[in-house]
């Protein structure tokens, strides 16, 4: 993990996914990239590059909006390097969100997005609604979604949830740098559901292949059943006290192979614990 990426809007939740990136890049020596997203319906005469063209009462409110985000964004940096993250960078962008993020990933080449988010409403008034989801389906690099920090941040319980068919290896190489890095745990769990009961010594059989598989070491099996995957995934990681939930996504069709829909944005939405996803299609 060289680089990490977070987009803030300064709100509560952003400042708790900031911790959290604070303590994995202190953690790893990662670099952090803050971001700020200037809507850009807020300024028309604002080109897509963030030029002012006109110098309207928008634009000029826009200018001063600017100026004053950058000082919030250069006091965050601060306060970081303060608390001893080496390497704090920032910019502001004016454009539409989802863009404006993707866009700044993939210049910064981050190799990791931390997100704050308020659940079902998404981070307040930056990733709200379709623009979380969004950017948990479609990112190309893993997003960590943040709604709580609690004070004294660590990682020594993931649960990995998975029907242990696919191909991985993207998600699986994350957890067990999580693992190194804090020593962790991994809970790997199967969520078994009445319309798609599978029986339990297949799937033990299964979950075995995937850890000789990737040489995953520090690992409990569970098979867990709940009336939906993401009720079960989520209730699961609230039984165990998880301290994240890591999720395997295809993209649109949400975690690979198990589930029809929007898996883990669901989990995102209804989680109170951090939640890593990884898309394997932007791997591939």
């Amino acid at each position: 993990m060289k680089k990490i990426l977070v987009p803030t809007d300064f709100s509560t939740e952003a400042g708790n996914a900031l911790q959290v990136a604070a303590h994995l890049a202190g953690r790893s020596g990662a670099q952090l990239h803050l971001l700020h997203v200037l809507d850009a319906s807020m300024g028309g005469g604002f080109s897509a590059m963030g030029q002012v063209q006109d110098y309207s009462m928008d634009d000029l409110f826009v200018l001063k909006l600017m100026e004053v985000n950058k000082k919030r964004l250069h006091d965050l940096a601060e306060g970081l390097q303060a608390q001893g993250v080496a390497n704090v960078t920032y910019s502001i962008k004016v454009g539409q969100i989802f863009s404006a993020i993707t866009e700044q990933t993939a210049a910064e080449r981050a190799d990791l997005v931390v997100m704050g988010t308020k659940g079902a409403s998404g981070l307040a008034e930056l990733l709200v609604g379709s623009n979380t989801e969004r950017i948990v389906r479609l990112s190309r690099v893993p997003v960590l979604s943040v709604r709580n920090a609690p004070a004294g941040f660590g990682i020594k319980t993931i649960v990995f949830a998975s029907n242990f068919e696919a191909d991985q290896l993207p998600a699986v190489s994350q957890i067990k740098n999580l693992q190194e890095l804090f020593g962790a745990r991994v809970h790997l769990v199967y969520v078994n559901v009445p319309n798609r009961f599978a029986n339990s010594r297949v799937i033990r059989d299964r979950m075995q292949d995937f850890v000789n598989r990737y040489g995953l070491r520090d690992y409990q099996f569970t098979i867990y059943n709940d009336e939906s995957e993401e009720q079960g995934i989520v209730h699961f990681a609230d039984e165990v006290g998880a301290d994240l939930i890591a999720v395997a996504t295809h993209g649109r069709t949400g975690l690979a192979h198990l589930i029809s829909g929007s898996i883990a944005e669901d989990i995102v939405n209804h989680a109170n614990r951090p939640v890593l996803t990884v898309n394997l299609k932007g791997t591939e």
